[in-house]
Formats: C-alpha cells, structure tokens, sequence
C-alpha cells in the first residue's frame, strides 16, 4: 500500500496537474483559528504541512517568522500543535499518523 504523501503526488499526477502543498504555524493567532485555518486549507490542498512554533526561525521567511513569533506569544505549547492535529484528524477522518 502506498503512503498517503504518494497518493497525494499520484493523483494529482493522475489529474496532469501540480500537487499543492500547503504550511501553516500551529497556533498562529490561537489553537481555535488555527484549526479552522488547517481544516479550510485542507479543502484544497493535496498535502498540509503543520509547522511547530519555534523561537529561532531565522531560516524561515518573515511572514512564517512573525506566524511563529505570535503562536508562541499567545502561549502555544508543543501538546497544543498535537492537539490541533488530533483534531484535525478527527474532523477529517483521516486513518495516518502524524
């Protein structure tokens, strides 16, 4: 069986079309916002990557930096990003581990 990150780029392929890849900051704004941006994202995108907050994203470009910055000022925590994508999962019915 293949994994569902191959399924995502097979069909797509399958559609001649790109695969749309999506990020979001886990918590940006609060955990609430940021499930519902995560679940309407999720209606167009082939794959959404969910990003940890952290508090050296020197690597990352400003608006992902100011994302992060703002998850973490609003106490965002590491069993928060798990929560979101628990209930993410559960919203989506999704059978995959995160």
């Amino acid at each position: 069986m293949a994994s569902l990150l191959s399924q995502a780029f097979q069909n797509a392929k399958n559609e001649n079309r790109p695969a749309l890849l999506t990020y979001t900051v886990a918590g940006d704004n609060t955990k609430k916002k940021s499930l519902e941006i995560l679940k309407s994202i999720s209606n167009y995108a082939d794959i959404c990557e969910l990003g940890f907050p952290h508090n050296t994203p020197i690597a990352d470009g400003g608006q992902i930096q100011t994302s992060a910055y703002r998850a973490i000022k609003n106490g965002i925590k590491i069993n928060d990003v798990f929560s979101i994508a628990k209930d993410f999962k559960k919203s989506k019915k999704i059978n995959q581990l995160f």
